[in-house]
């Protein structure tokens, strides 16, 4: 029995048994990344060079483009699609941070500066501006609120998904996205001291905006409902190296009932939802799961994450996305540390099914002969049954 992508996907999602094999996702190159270089340089990017493009939209976007490093990979899905949600939102810092530039929607302050390694340049976090109700009034007042931004000009139709997954059938299952991590924005947009501050002093103040990047992102989820998307991909990091970044109390009152009325929407519209979160992160999903998460990607060993333990505890409930070590052994280890990596993933959350084989992060500085040795262990241990 050989599956499609698309079978083997939802077959994983539905933690239906095991499929023929277990299925590839990978976050991809980081693009300034010294992997990436030797990527473009290789005789592997002439072999999988791929351009697909659309002609069934008014709009240019809407095509899937150059898919070249996704063959390379041989995912059997990706966060992907071919909707524009938001209006622009970056614009130039404030005076105190000439230098910077600013998202208006959460207040992250970046600034564009070279990459050691290699030269290239690259989108720097430096601070939250966000720091009293004030400042983010007059930003969303300026601007327009998250919800305001939603670019209304896109259209959701059935036919275009249709067609952009058609086109991308041959290589890969594609997975709608969600503009708005509401975590990361209200953390990252006011810095952390100033969210424990309004969390004492002022909790109603983090719930209004919990509420409006909730809101936004839920209205997205019913645009793509209405597109007949039927997996979403949301990205909202949880978790520091060796510990999460609220206490589970704080999480369960601040953002639990954000993510479960995510969740729930999601369910009522027939989609499965996946969340990729950072950092240690296995105190909370017990309670993500019950409020209707489908599926985790990331797991980051570097930070503590115990696959094995979560898959004994939460695998008849939850799908595992990624493990293995992108920090670590895929970066500094040997080729033989690399494909003993993707066994100890395989052989913690294989079983069964219900987990996406991949790594647990981009890919950032990882040797050549470690990416060509990733790539083989992969296709040599995920079939069904499995063996080692």
């Amino acid at each position: 029995m050989t599956l499609s992508k698309r079978e083997r996907v939802f077959r994983t999602l539905e933690l239906d048994d095991e499929p023929d094999m277990i299925p590839i996702h990978n976050l991809g190159f980081e693009k300034t990344g010294t992997a990436y270089q030797s990527f473009l340089k290789s005789e592997e990017i002439k072999e999988y060079k791929t351009t697909i493009k659309n002609q069934f939209s008014r709009f240019k976007y809407v095509h899937a483009g150059d898919i070249t490093e996704l063959r390379f990979w041989n995912v059997d899905c990706h966060n992907m699609d071919p909707f524009k949600k938001m209006k622009l939102s970056i614009k130039n810092g404030p005076p105190e941070y000439d230098d910077c530039l600013i998202n208006t929607i959460n207040g992250k302050l970046y600034k564009t500066v070279n990459q050691i390694e290699t030269g290239l340049l690259y989108m720097w976090y430096i601070d939250g501006y966000f720091k009293t109700p004030e400042i983010l009034y007059s930003y969303w007042d300026k601007y327009g609120k998250p919800s305001q931004l939603i670019n209304n000009r896109t259209k959701y139709s059935p036919q275009i998904w249709r067609e952009y997954s058609k086109s991308l059938s041959k290589y890969l299952y594609p997975i709608g996205t969600l503009p708005i991590a509401m975590h990361e924005s209200v953390f990252e947009g006011m810095s952390m001291g100033r969210v424990g501050y309004f969390m004492r002093k002022n909790p109603q103040f983090l719930h209004e905006v919990m509420t409006e990047y909730t809101k936004t992102n839920i209205e997205i989820v019913k645009r793509l409902a209405e597109a007949e998307v039927d997996i979403v991909f949301y990205f909202d990091d949880l978790g520091f190296k060796g510990r999460s970044i609220l206490s589970l109390n704080n999480f369960r009152k601040f953002i639990l009932p954000y993510y479960k009325q995510l969740y729930q929407v999601c369910k009522k519209k027939g989609m499965f939802i996946v969340q990729h979160s950072c950092g240690y992160i296995d105190q909370f999903l017990p309670d993500m799961v019950d409020a209707g998460l489908n599926c985790i990607q990331a797991l980051e060993p570097a930070a503590g994450v115990d696959l094995a333990h979560l898959k004994e505890k939460l695998g008849d409930r939850l799908c595992f996305m990624g493990g293995m070590d992108s920090s670590r052994v895929l970066n500094f280890g040997t080729p033989k540390d690399v494909e003993e990596e993707v066994k100890r993933c395989i052989k913690a959350a294989g079983s069964g099914g219900g987990y996406f084989a991949g790594p647990s992060h981009n890919i950032l500085h990882m040797p050549w002969k470690n990416i060509s040795a990733f790539r083989v262990a992969i296709e040599k241990y995920r079939k069904y049954p499995l063996k080692f």
